[in-house]
């Protein structure tokens, strides 16, 4: 199941909680070691008092060397590995050998040596979740006065669930694995406006927990769920005491943020950050949808939200045809073109700041021109996206040469379009 498993270890209590469970990991054919030095210290030796003390360099291959022992003695293939940074940057050298290795896991301890006293997760831990797009298992030490949680990991999971594609994916996983012995789902409803509604979200989570649940309890597995009211991640994380689970996992995004591209999802940080359970955080391969289609007239409401954030301009059915582009259900970005009394001007095309960087608005674009091409059409382009226009076969053109209803549009820059950062451009029909 993790063919190659990633421990990096700083020899700390938080990092050393990690070998007592290591062995219940599903499927591991290799552990890979890793400890980052400071390169520039990392041969120092030390004289204090008298006496010399090793260097970072030698303590840390005796530390490895020592953990390497204790894990073959108990049946598992290890390598050891040190990567010498010059700047510090600890999470972004785990991340580079993660990639280097091709680790389908990453476990780490929730902190590490030298932080501040309370702080639940290291800024190191945090960094590699926050940074990776691998799994990451997040492990704690005992708590003062416990003994070691001797049950296996995956033993009573607590599996919070949104209904997402990231939450079919761990579904997928935890059948993977085999099932845990015990799983509790839980549904966490953060707002409704009246009990009514309430209650309708209520009976609708109840009724898709049922169905989520009946492929695991066919293969004898015992299955919990729960819906519950308020913050998600206080919610989970009291759940989590209460039924004294062995571990939570979690997708690495949720509804809202996996669309987007949000590399850690708010709710997953906030409970790897709260709980002192193991926390397992799955980073689902998910394909996102994406297609660009002309809006129906009743849609038009979605361009004028987009177009909140530009300029907050408003679409005329008599005038506009509007193409945009969805990611799975949400309306990524737009492009319009709109009818003048002598003329076709393409505007409006603007894609949200979070769906930027992903080749959006070429797509709203080539909708727009596949249905609209056929004729000349016309635009204002700022000065700095006339080469992505140029693309699409648009020159530019002297203020002069545009319809005078389109030119009207910028009569009040006075023939001085350039010092309004724009200029104008045309695309005749058969342009590539």
């Amino acid at each position: 199941m993790f063919a190659t498993v990633l421990i990096p270890t700083d020899f700390s209590e938080y990092s050393r909680a990690i070998f007592e469970r290591v062995d219940q990991i599903p499927g591991i054919d290799e552990i890979v070691l890793l400890h980052v030095l400071d390169a520039p210290r990392a041969s120092t030796q030390y004289w204090i008092s008298g006496r010399i003390f090793e260097s970072p360099l030698d303590t840390a291959r005796k530390e490895l060397e020592a953990l390497r022992k204790n894990l073959e003695a108990r049946g598992m293939q290890v390598r050891t590995r040190l990567e010498f940074i010059e700047h510090g940057d600890v999470p972004q050298a785990i991340i580079a050998v993660a990639d280097e290795v091709g680790a389908s896991l990453v476990v780490m301890g929730a902190r590490g040596r030298g932080i501040v006293s309370g702080l639940i997760l290291g800024s190191v831990s945090s960094g590699v979740l926050r940074r990776s797009k691998r799994n990451v298992l997040i492990m704690h030490p005992a708590r003062d006065g416990e003994g070691a949680d001797v049950r296996p990991l995956f033993s009573r999971v607590l599996a919070p669930v949104d209904f997402s594609r990231p939450t079919e994916e761990m579904m997928v996983f935890l059948r993977q694995i085999g099932g845990p012995e015990e799983l509790i789902l839980v549904h966490v409803i953060m707002s409704a406006e009246s009990r009514s509604e309430l209650a309708f979200y209520e009976t609708t989570a109840e009724r898709r927990l049922e169905r989520m649940t009946a492929d695991i309890e066919e293969d004898g597995r015992r299955v919990t769920t729960l819906v519950r009211t308020g913050s998600p991640v206080d919610e989970i994380c009291e759940v989590a005491d209460a039924e004294d689970v062995s571990l939570i996992i979690m997708p690495r995004c949720g509804k809202a943020d996996y669309v987007r591209n949000v590399q850690l999802g708010s709710t997953t940080a906030g409970v790897v950050k709260r709980t002192r359970h193991p926390v397992f955080v799955l980073s689902p391969q998910i394909t996102l949808e994406v297609r660009a289609r002309e809006l129906a007239v009743d849609e038009f409401h979605l361009a004028e939200e987009v177009w909140e954030h530009y300029r907050q301009q408003t679409a005329d059915p008599a005038t506009d045809r509007i193409f945009g582009v969805f990611v799975e259900s949400i309306l990524a970005g737009v492009a319009r073109c709109r009818l003048h009394a002598d003329g076709l001007e393409v505007d409006g095309v603007f894609v949200l700041p979070e769906f930027r960087k992903r080749g959006y608005a070429r797509i709203a674009m080539q909708a727009l021109l596949d249905a609209c091409g056929d004729e000349t059409l016309y635009m204002h382009s700022t000065l700095e996206l006339i080469p992505f226009y140029e693309t699409f076969g648009f020159v530019e053109i002297p203020e002069s040469q545009l319809p005078p209803t389109i030119r009207e549009r910028f009569r009040f820059a006075l023939g001085e379009m350039e010092g309004m950062n724009v200029q104008p451009m045309r695309r005749v029909p058969g342009t590539e």
